[in-house]
């Protein structure tokens, strides 16, 4: 059995936010000073007792669960699979250095033209005057 690199645990824990991830599974969070409040999708919760702390990237179960952890234990505990077979699923969704395409140096898009007409102000009356933002 192959061992997982450090170095890819460590980059799903940073760029795999753990509110979005509870976010896609309906979870609903609420901001509590820098946390967020929500029911525990772990166990039949009535009472907010899921703690996430976005700074962090981490969340725990105050409630019946007691657990808490990365989002590497969110997806163990949520699809009930082994600390590998989460990090695998998790870097299926992460996109690879191959998928990163190169930034464009100039525009490819037909520039549109204005919806306003330079004299837009005194058509409609209504005093307001036209900005152009150099672009």
């Amino acid at each position: 059995m192959s061992r997982i690199p450090e170095d890819d645990i460590n980059r799903i824990k940073c760029e795999i936010s753990i509110q979005r991830l509870a976010e896609s599974q309906n979870v609903k969070l609420k901001k509590h000073g820098k946390d967020l409040l929500g029911l525990c999708p772990f166990h039949n919760d009535h009472e907010p007792s899921l703690v996430i702390t976005p700074s962090e990237n981490l969340w725990h179960c105050l409630g019946a669960c007691n657990c808490g952890g990365s989002v590497i234990d969110w997806v163990m505990r949520a699809e009930g699979v082994s600390f590998k077979h989460a990090v695998e699923l998790l870097k299926n969704d992460m996109p690879t250095d191959s998928q990163h395409t190169q930034p464009v140096k100039r525009s490819t898009t037909k520039k549109l033209s204005s919806p306003l007409a330079a004299n837009a102000d005194q058509q409609t009356g209504t005093g307001v005057k036209s900005c152009v933002l150099p672009f």
